[in-house]
């Protein structure tokens, strides 16, 4: 049997996640880490034309921006949960750690 999946995701779980593998030197490097270890998330998105990311020297993060107006996350879930599931899911482990407000975007769903 599977283990039931947690209701819950918060900066406690964001925690958890951060002290696992190298440190992320950039906050939209922790925020591509915190989405993509939360249940039902299969991958960030670049949107439609792939432009959507934020920029950093050598290499980008693609599905995530950060500014003035609150963060942007845009994904790929599993459909194995819920999408609305999946997306609060995402909403509430950004917030612990994103500035507000955080916008979801669902911009695909992987059919297994």
């Amino acid at each position: 049997m599977t283990e039931p999946v947690p209701t819950t995701f918060g900066a406690d779980r964001a925690h958890e996640v951060l002290s696992v593998g190298p440190e992320p030197t950039n906050l939209a490097e922790v925020v591509e880490a915190v989405v993509l270890a939360v249940p039902g998330v299969s991958r960030l998105d670049g949107g439609r034309f792939g432009g959507f990311g934020t920029y950093l020297p050598g290499h980008r993060v693609t599905g995530v921006r950060i500014d003035d107006d609150g963060t942007e996350v845009h994904i790929v879930v599993s459909g194995i949960e819920p999408v609305p599931t999946t997306a609060g899911r995402v909403q509430r482990a950004v917030s612990a750690i994103a500035p507000m407000p955080v916008h979801v975007h669902v911009e695909d769903i992987d059919v297994p």
